[in-house]
């Protein structure tokens, strides 16, 4: 006679083998609860264990054999940090998330046009505090070949770094800004937070390219970066950051 009669109470612990379990018979609802968003591996001996919770947009990354996977940032040169896209009549747009994960930022802007026909182009840096905004806290220096004809803007005592020496941004069909900018989040030692990059703008039939260098004027622990006009509103663009990995 084969199996067993159950009577007045539950089968013995040992008794239901794997042999006794039918394929496909136990249910999601049967394993015991966990956290959302964690995954199941085996430890080093052989045992279930669970992978822990990871941030949002890490990816699960294999640590070779015998080690459990973990959910790390992703992987390549360039990490999205975030964007941000005006809401059709934004005052600024603004990425927080920086950190000391990475020395150097990029920082890409996309198709801004402007409410107010001309305006300046913009950019602040902040921390913990909040965006920075003194009359004096930064510096910039930028070389554009407005209409043609090259000239340099500069001053080292401004609420902003500009990033083009004129109001050489328009509002209307076939005209606004964008280009790339390369933010060092200082080393405290003396290079203060910095930026440095490069801009193409229309303002009517003017075609206005520009480099600029720029920098905080003291040493702040930057973890956001804010792109503004210097009148008016954002109506169209959008503005997006990367972390720059050295390997």
């Amino acid at each position: 006679m084969t199996g067993f009669l159950v009577q007045g109470g539950a089968p013995p612990d040992d008794s239901v083998t794997t042999a006794k379990i039918l394929n496909d018979a136990v249910t999601l609802a049967k394993i015991a609860a966990g956290t959302d968003g964690e995954l199941i591996t085996w430890d080093a001996s052989g045992d279930p264990a669970a992978v822990a919770v990871g941030t949002a947009t890490h990816v699960l990354t294999s640590n070779g054999a015998g080690a459990a996977p973990t959910f790390q940032a992703g992987g390549g040169a360039w990490n999205l940090i975030g964007t941000s896209v005006t809401s059709g009549s934004s005052a600024t747009l603004d990425v927080t998330g920086l950190d000391t994960t990475y020395d150097m930022y990029a920082i890409g802007l996309s198709d801004l046009h402007p409410t107010t026909d001309p305006a300046v182009a913009w950019l602040r840096l902040g921390d913990s505090g909040g965006v920075d905004s003194g009359a004096s806290d930064y510096m910039w220096d930028a070389i554009d070949t407005d209409g043609g004809t090259v000239q340099r803007g500069l001053d080292s005592s401004d609420d902003a770094i500009q990033i083009a020496s004129t109001n050489d941004v328009g509002g209307l069909t076939g005209e606004g800004v964008c280009g790339m900018i390369y933010l060092s989040r200082g080393d405290g030692l003396g290079l203060y937070p910095s930026c440095t990059g490069t801009i193409l703008s229309k303002n009517g039939g003017s075609t206005n390219f520009a480099t600029f260098t720029g920098h905080r004027t003291s040493m702040i622990t930057v973890d956001r970066v804010q792109f503004l006009f210097s009148t008016g509103n954002i109506t169209a663009g959008r503005m997006t950051v990367w972390g720059l990995a050295h390997a």
